[in-house]
């Protein structure tokens, strides 16, 4: 076997510029830039030379047969099919059962119903009466809030006296004048 020889290296700052000028994919002023550059290194003469052998074996495409494709068709679809298989191992461990397993669970559930409600007959009353409901600890309050909604409702009371004083004060001085003679206070 013959061992090719490595790319010459070509300055770094012209090796993109090279390919470029190699596919002609660079403008006038760029290619004109790059032959100056190659009329005086060796080095990125001797890259140029090597892309011209090496890029044209690289980008030839063969066109393979119909029953190349035929068959690459076939073992992707096996090793899928494979690698399924693999994927969910378990799977085939049930295969033998899948004919019986639907009818068997079916009657374990009935069997499970008439149980529960044979054996569960006489506690039928706790699913259909509700249970007392539980107030949550956030909920109840303790002793300072306690005493912060007593002051609340003294304050509340403590309105309610002053307008009934404030009535009262009222209806006494109505009647003070109704008594005075001459309605002169």
């Amino acid at each position: 076997m013959k061992k090719s020889a490595p790319l010459e290296t070509a300055c770094r700052q012209y090796e993109e510029d090279l390919v470029l000028h190699y596919y002609g994919e660079n403008s006038d002023a760029e290619r004109r830039r790059v032959e100056e550059h190659l009329a005086t290194c060796d080095c990125c003469r001797r890259f140029l030379e090597d892309l011209h052998g090496l890029l044209p074996q690289m980008a030839d495409a063969k066109e393979m047969p119909q029953t190349f494709w035929d068959s690459y068709y076939r073992e992707t679809v096996a090793k899928l099919a494979e690698q399924e298989e693999r994927k969910y191992w378990w799977r085939s461990l049930f295969k033998p059962m899948r004919t019986w397993m639907v009818p068997a669970f079916g009657t374990a559930a009935v069997a499970v119903l008439i149980v529960g409600l044979v054996f569960g007959k006489g506690n039928l009353r706790l699913f259909v009466e509700p249970r007392p409901e539980r107030i949550p600890q956030e909920i109840l309050a303790d002793e300072k809030q306690l005493e912060f909604f007593e002051s609340m409702d003294m304050l509340e009371a403590l309105g309610k006296l002053e307008n009934q004083d404030d009535q009262t004060e009222a209806l006494n001085s109505d009647s003070k004048h109704a008594a005075l003679p001459g309605g002169v206070a």
